[in-house]
């Protein structure tokens, strides 16, 4: 079968300008949704931004709709106001949009399920730089495939790219693409170690069990194990599972990863530090 030709490209680049009033609305509605109050507001802000063509409210009210929300009153599910909002997302050729589009097709979620629609909007996705679109189809080509059909050389250069962008989501997805497929250890960990500057609770676990002193074989990849490194993601662990929205911008640079004692900084050229 042929695949459409792969281009990378950035979701930042293709994302809608976002109106300045209808961001201040946005975020009060993010604050008040975190608080899981007043539900009544929460919807009434984000439909104030969407009207002004706000696409991440589209995004945030969507998910409302697609789970429903307890509450008194709450929100009610509502696939179709849930499809509603991502079909106004594909129209303002929002990446995101299209990779939930994707997703809706792929699992029937308000619509008659459709491998063949959902596969063509993912690429759409992927080619417009939506990270999440692009570690699907890598997962496709590494993973969903017969065994002996699998292709990493295929999946590559999408993880490549997601890899590149700051979605702690896709970051764990590619690391763990050279961590399986690649066998590329220190490769995987400068993604975990991305993601976990990023704030993911989850990449700063992974990286705590990686150097956990007496950690099982098959935590710490063959690393050796580092006191100060664990009680360092230890903290950051604490830290980030605290405040969600905390990062840690200088991780990389103030706490660089050793060698790995087999395969050195990469696999792949050993005695050279991974860079994108």
């Amino acid at each position: 079968m042929a695949y459409p030709e792969f281009t990378c490209a950035y979701e930042k680049d293709h994302n809608p300008p976002l109106d300045a009033e209808a961001e201040r609305w946005f975020q009060q509605a993010r604050y008040l949704e975190k608080e899981l109050s007043d539900w009544p507001k929460v919807v009434e802000l984000y439909e104030k931004a969407i009207a002004k063509g706000h696409w991440k409210a589209m995004h945030n009210l969507a998910n409302l709709y697609r789970t429903g929300w307890p509450g008194n009153p709450g929100v009610e599910q509502d696939t179709s106001k849930m499809l509603d909002l991502y079909e106004r997302m594909v129209e303002l050729k929002v990446p995101l949009g299209y990779y939930n589009w994707a997703v809706s097709a792929e699992q029937g979620r308000g619509m008659l399920r459709s491998e063949r629609m959902a596969s063509s909007y993912m690429f759409q996705a992927a080619q417009l730089g939506s990270p999440l679109a692009q570690v699907a189809i890598g997962n496709f080509f590494a993973f969903g495939l017969p065994q002996g059909q699998q292709d990493n050389e295929q999946a590559e250069p999408y993880f490549r790219c997601a890899g590149a962008q700051d979605n702690p989501d896709a970051l764990i997805e590619t690391a763990a693409f050279y961590e399986i497929s690649k066998e590329n250890t220190p490769r995987a960990l400068f993604y975990y170690q991305r993601a976990a500057s990023l704030g993911s609770t989850k990449a700063v676990m992974i990286l705590s069990s990686v150097f956990e002193p007496n950690s099982a074989p098959q935590f710490a990849l063959g690393y050796q194990s580092d006191r100060k490194l664990y009680e360092l993601y230890e903290r950051l662990y604490e830290q980030a599972d605290a405040n969600p929205e905390l990062r840690f911008p200088e991780l990389m640079k103030e706490h660089p990863l050793p060698p790995h004692p087999v395969q050195g900084y990469d696999a792949e050229h050993p005695e050279k530090r991974f860079e994108l």
